[in-house]
């Protein structure tokens, strides 16, 4: 609970910015002569960052179920899952918080991923390919990495910051679609050359908050694994990482997921700026230039 009202106290503070943002600018006065009063234009703000925001870290656990198969553990079916219960544990009692509790996808998926509220409602997520591939070295490197991202709170983290950029991205794409409206076609209110800029400008403003979003969320792994190789040891997370990216079996997560998966898919060039994932050649040498 106390996650969600932070959440909406910054998503609040972002939208009353927002609207003294509009109202000072002029945006606000004109479309309410088109018709879109100033509360509307902040409903349509708070629904595009709020509701984002809230429906990735509420809806995310609900989809991990229905889309992944996620099966809590509660009474382990063998000695690994019994092992990842006890090593879970110990990891929580570690840093100092509540030991988060356990998922395992029956499939072949080789990933990890964290989700939840807070620290504690936090459930982290095993592929059973993952359980299957990787030693038990490995896998207490990929529980600490894991446990990293609950103790830093990134899952709140990142959807505030989804959230502000979606709000902070709206903000300039009607302005500027506004101001391009008035000096080309000269008319004192929004007309369907605005709507179409509007468009247009909304897009270039996504794709420049998206390079925002996942450079913060390839941010937050490198933090992760500095603070898990800390926890159970360099070489076990180094490990860890070459044998999730060597492996060819399927890694892949739902859209909304992969933000919060320990591997993510990779891209040269341009496509590098919209992955979540810094490449494992970065990840690696990041790693070894901590000492062991």
């Amino acid at each position: 609970m106390r996650s969600i009202l932070i959440l909406l106290l910054v998503l609040v503070a972002l939208v009353v910015g927002a609207g003294l943002f509009l109202l000072l600018s002029g945006y606000a006065e004109q479309m309410a002569h088109a018709g879109i009063p100033l509360v509307q234009q902040l409903g349509v703000l708070a629904l595009l960052g709020g509701g984002g925001a809230l429906f990735l870290l509420l809806g995310a656990p609900t989809i991990a179920k229905h889309l992944l198969g996620v099966r809590q553990v509660t009474q382990p079916r063998d000695s690994q899952e019994l092992w990842l219960l006890m090593a879970l544990r110990q990891q929580a009692q570690d840093v100092g918080i509540c030991p988060p509790r356990l998922g395992i996808i029956d499939g072949p998926v080789i990933n990890a991923f964290t989700v939840g509220l807070n620290r504690n409602t936090a459930q982290i997520v095993l592929g059973r390919g993952l359980l299957q591939n990787l030693k038990q070295d490995e896998l207490e490197a990929v529980l600490a990495h894991e446990i990293a991202h609950i103790l830093n709170d990134d899952m709140r983290t990142l959807a505030l910051v989804q959230g502000a950029v979606n709000i902070l991205t709206v903000l300039p794409a009607r302005l500027a679609s506004l101001l391009i409206d008035r000096m080309l076609l000269r008319r004192d209110q929004p007309a369907f050359a605005y709507y179409l800029i509007l468009s247009l400008t909304q897009l270039c403003y996504g794709w420049l908050a998206s390079i925002v979003v996942t450079s913060f969320s390839r941010q937050r792994e490198f933090h992760a694994d500095r603070e898990g190789a800390r926890m159970v040891g360099r070489d076990k997370m180094i490990a860890a990482l070459t044998c999730l990216h060597a492996d060819t079996a399927p890694s892949a997560l739902p859209g909304m997921l992969v933000a919060f998966g320990i591997t993510g898919r990779f891209s040269e060039g341009l496509e590098q700026l919209l992955v979540t994932h810094p490449s494992l050649s970065e990840r690696l040498r990041a790693l070894r230039q901590i000492e062991s």
